[in-house]
């Protein structure tokens, strides 16, 4: 019984930790409709991501299904006013892939660019 309330101590306990580092990050959700490379030439692939950003870090994460599939540098640049609508920055190389450049949030006030 003793063994039981222990482990179920710590399950809360990791489980509280999780969900606090995930509240300390900033959290959006983007729908890519096609394939993306990112300036490092890892490839999101088309789907729904979370996408966690850690600015103490400089650091962006992103979250399909519960498992991060790409952990990406960022640099988050603050704006005077907030932005109207979420957008990514794109940009075709000359292998005719597309590239993820940065992405802003509707509401927020900051540009999230990825640098090489």
């Amino acid at each position: 019984m003793l063994k039981r309330a222990v482990r179920v101590m710590i399950l809360l306990g990791v489980g509280v930790f999780f969900l606090t580092s995930l509240a300390l990050a900033k959290t959006n959700t983007i729908n890519l409709n096609r394939n993306f490379a990112l300036p490092d030439g890892q490839t999101l692939k088309a789907g729904v991501y979370v996408v966690v950003v850690d600015e103490k870090l400089d650091q962006i994460q992103f979250i399909q299904h519960g498992v991060v599939v790409v952990t990406h540098r960022c640099k988050c640049i603050q704006q005077g006013k907030k932005n109207e609508v979420d957008s990514l920055l794109t940009f075709q190389d000359p292998q005719n892939k597309d590239v993820l450049q940065g992405m802003s949030f509707k509401g927020e006030t900051r540009v999230i660019t990825l640098p090489s």
